[in-house]
């Protein structure tokens, strides 16, 4: 179907829409498990914020998945979904009339969301601060002061019972605020990560393929991939992964106007290990400022997952991961050279199994579940 006749579909009434529409509730509300009990588990709710579920899944949908793969009863509410379904042993719900209001907690990375925390009763707040906060002035210049998001951080951070943190650079940088906070790194879905896929039919022939996934927007060095997509042009480059203002258009077009570079747009969150699987390196060649130097960036530990060695930018989490090879300038060419021989190697596969292991979402919620556990937080009184 097509991306017009999907709109019209969409926003046009429709009897059967509708009845269809009422089906998944009747079956949402014979799945909807009854209100909490003292003892039991609290709900987790992501209350809504411009993330969807299956498009460009990040920290905060893994983390909730990784809430209800602990017994947690878990909830991401998102007003663009026309009714609730069931995914990943998350509830997905538009709004907030299918999310209980006591006995919960809210996972929260996004300040101004607070305005609706008086919605609930005496909620559990767990705020996530996994990129620093200067990633959203870019978005914010044309908003009220009031609505920015250094007005409400503070405020959040006060009201949390836990703070988290996506990296230890982070976590100096807000240990004044709160000096209980948790560094939790971002992690991968192994399993996702590491199974057989079909190969995608839009993926170029062409081998070696030297690939990335994730937005392309202002932290992306377009500069970087195209002097050396420049200097190898028996290498094959694809980029899967939306563009994202605000960007440099011009360097982009020059990027995309080369013979061995294949720009393949967004894809759906659940196609991505295919995308990943095919690659023979991963790049993450992000540009070094204040937001990327404190980023963990997800993407590394799913290219190790899917057996694929890494060369970044000389970002802090890079350096620090093994199997990550961080180089800037000249030498990130050398870099990519050095990393298709190291994928060659018949122990690499366990090296990097090893390392995606430790990072699995699973890993990663633990000392969320002990914090909130050593609080008494994690059960209904």
């Amino acid at each position: 179907m097509s991306a017009l006749r999907r709109l019209v579909a969409r926003i046009a009434p429709s009897p059967v829409r509708e009845l269809v529409r009422r089906n998944r509730r009747r079956r949402w509300e014979r799945r909807r498990p009854p209100g909490p009990a003292p003892g039991e588990l609290r709900a987790v709710v992501y209350l809504p914020t411009w993330a969807r579920w299956d498009r460009m899944r990040q920290r905060p949908q893994y983390l909730v998945q990784a809430f209800a793969a602990a017994g947690h009863p878990a909830y991401f509410v998102d007003p663009r979904e026309p009714a609730p379904r069931l995914v990943d042993g998350v509830r997905i719900v538009p709004d907030l009339r299918h999310v209980p209001r006591r006995g919960v907690v809210l996972y929260v990375h996004y300040a101004p969301i607070r305005e609706l925390f008086d919605a609930f009763d005496d909620p559990v707040v767990v705020y996530d601060l996994h990129d620093d906060l200067s990633i959203y002035d870019p978005d914010e210049v044309d908003l009220p002061p009031h609505r920015r998001v250094a007005a409400h951080h503070a405020a959040v951070v006060r009201e949390a019972d836990v703070v988290l943190v996506s990296h230890e650079v982070l976590a100096e940088r807000h240990r004044h605020e709160a000096p209980d906070l948790l560094v939790v790194e971002n992690g991968v879905d192994v399993v996702a990560f590491s199974s057989p896929r079909p190969r995608p039919g839009d993926l170029p022939d062409a081998a070696p393929i030297v690939g990335y996934h994730g937005a392309i927007s202002y932290w992306f060095d377009v500069e970087l991939v195209t002097e050396t997509a420049r200097r190898r042009p028996e290498w094959t480059f694809v980029l899967v992964g939306p563009l994202v203002e605000p960007y440099d258009h011009e360097a982009l077009e020059r990027l995309s106007r080369l013979p061995n570079v294949h720009l393949l747009g967004e894809r759906p969150s659940d196609e991505i290990p295919a995308y990943v699987r095919c690659f023979d390196v991963g790049l993450v060649p992000f540009r070094l400022d204040r937001m990327t130097e404190a980023v963990s960036p997800l993407k590394m530990y799913e290219y190790l997952a899917a057996g694929v060695p890494v060369v970044a930018t000389p970002l802090p989490a890079a350096r620090a991961t093994p199997g990550v090879r961080a180089a800037s300038g000249p030498a990130f060419v050398d870099a990519v050279d050095e990393a298709l021989a190291v994928g060659r190697r018949p122990e690499f596969a366990a090296e990097a199994a090893e390392v995606a292991a430790r990072a699995d979402w699973g890993r990663r919620i633990e000392p969320v579940l002990a914090r909130l556990d050593d609080l008494d937080l994690r059960r209904v009184r």
